[in-house]
C-alpha cells in the first residue's frame, strides 16, 4: 500500500491482466506498474515515472501478450508523467531493457558499488560474494584472491576525526529534522544537474513512512545550519549509504561526512559501508574514491575483463515536451543515489 496507493503524489500507476479461464487464484498473468518519482532538471522539478514489479505470469512469456499491455498503458501514462525511469533493466535475462529501448527508452547507465571495510578481520569465505560474478564462481580464483586481500584488510586503522561532536549530529526516522534537509536542498539544488527531488513530502514518505527500513541521519552542521548529510540504512551487518548530499556540492563536506561515516560505522562494530551511485556519472565516484572507498569489480576489471560495455540497467525515457536547453543525456549532468531506488530490503542472503 505505502509504494503503491499511499505515495507522496498519490495513487501510483498499476495495470494488470488477468486471464479469467484460468484457476481463480491464478487468474493474474501480467502487471506494469510505475511509481511517481520526482526529478529536478538543474532546478526544475517534474514527475518522473518509475517502473516497478513489472511482470508476466511465466505461462505467457514469448506469446506475444505482455509487451503490447505495457506499450497501451505506457502511451496512457505520458499524460502524467514526461520521463520515465527502469533501474534494473538487466533482471530476467536483460528483458525489461529490451522492452524499454523498444519503447523508445535509451539504454544510459549502470549501477556501480563502492565500499570501504570497516572491520580488519574478516574471514576470506565472506570476501567472496563482494567480487564480480565472474570470480565469484571460479571457486579455486575466488578463494586465492579472497585469501589475500583478507592479509590486507589486517592493516585497516581506526578512522580519523574530521568532524567535532559539535559538528555531527544523529538522528532517526522520528527526529530527523526534515525541513532543514529540504531548505538545504532548494539552497543548491541547481549545483547538483539531474537528481532526485528532495523535498519534504517525498522525503516524509521514501524515508521516514518506508515500512520497510529504519534510518539513520548524520547530519553535518556548521554554526547551527545544515551544510550536508547521510542517509544510513544497516542490514547484514553493513552500513548502506541511501543518501548523501553536500552544501556548495564542495568535495571536503563529501569526504568530512563519509569519514564521519566510517567512524560511527567502527564504534558500531559493523563490517563495511556500502555506496551505489551510477558509472558514467564522475562526481561522486571521484569523492568516494578519495574518502577510501573501493568497487572491487573496477579494481580488477583493468587487468581481467573487456572493454566497457553498453549499459544494461539503467533506461531513460524523456519526452521532447521538457524543454530545457542543456544536454540532458550527457551522464556527467546526473547524480543519482539509492534515493532513487524503491527503498525495499536489499538482501536476504548474503552473509555481509
Amino acid at each position: 500500500m505505502w509504494e503503491w496507493v499511499n505515495t507522496w503524489d498519490g495513487q501510483g500507476g498499476i495495470w494488470l491482466v488477468f486471464d479469467t479461464e484460468r484457476n481463480t487464484e491464478d487468474q493474474l498473468i501480467a502487471q506494469y506498474s510505475l511509481i511517481p518519482t520526482p526529478l529536478s532538471f538543474f532546478g526544475k522539478k517534474y514527475i518522473a515515472g518509475k517502473t516497478e514489479n513489472c511482470m508476466s505470469h511465466p505461462d505467457i512469456r514469448g506469446k506475444g501478450i505482455y509487451f503490447p499491455h505495457e506499450k497501451k498503458y505506457f502511451e496512457e501514462a505520458k499524460n502524467r508523467f514526461k520521463i520515465f525511469i527502469t533501474t534494473t533493466g538487466n533482471v530476467a535475462k536483460g528483458t525489461p531493457g529490451r522492452i524499454r529501448e523498444k519503447l523508445g527508452y535509451c539504454a544510459f547507465d549502470d549501477w556501480i558499488s563502492y565500499r570501504v571495510l570497516i572491520k580488519s578481520q574478516l574471514p576470506s569465505d565472506d570476501l567472496i560474494p563482494m567480487f564480480p560474478s565472474f570470480i565469484a564462481k571460479n571457486q579455486m580464483l575466488g578463494k586465492i584472491l579472497a585469501y589475500f586481500f583478507s592479509i590486507l584488510l589486517r592493516g585497516i586503522p581506526q578512522p580519523p576525526n574530521f568532524i567535532s561532536a559539535n559538528q555531527l549530529k544523529i538522528f532517526n526516522d522520528v527526529d530527523v529534522p526534515i525541513s532543514q534537509i529540504e531548505d538545504l536542498w532548494e539552497r543548491n539544488k541547481s549545483r547538483y544537474g539531474i537528481t532526485v527531488d528532495r523535498s519534504a513530502l517525498y522525503l516524509n514518505w521514501r524515508l521516514k513512512e518506508n515500512p520497510y527500513h529504519n534510518h539513520i541521519f548524520l547530519c553535518y552542521y556548521d554554526n547551527d545550519k545544515l551544510i550536508g548529510y547521510v542517509v544510513l540504512v544497516l542490514e547484514l551487518n553493513t552500513f548502506h549509504i541511501i543518501d548523501i548530499f553536500a552544501n556548495g556540492k564542495k568535495k571536503q563536506i563529501f569526504r568530512n561526512l563519509l569519514n564521519a561515516v566510517r567512524k560511527y560505522a567502527f564504534q558500531k562494530g559493523i563490517v563495511q559501508v556500502k555506496c551505489n551511485t551510477i558509472k558514467r556519472s564522475k562526481f561522486l565516484v571521484s569523492v568516494l574514491k578519495s574518502a577510501g572507498f573501493f568497487n572491487m569489480g573496477g579494481l580488477l576489471n583493468e587487468y581481467c575483463r573487456k572493454k566497457p560495455i553498453k549499459p544494461k540497467q539503467l533506461f531513460i525515457y524523456i519526452s521532447e515536451e521538457i524543454d530545457i536547453k542543456r544536454n540532458l543525456w550527457n551522464n556527467e549532468s546526473w547524480y543519482l543515489t539509492d534515493l532513487v531506488k524503491e527503498g525495499r530490503p536489499y538482501s536476504v542472503r548474503r552473509k555481509v
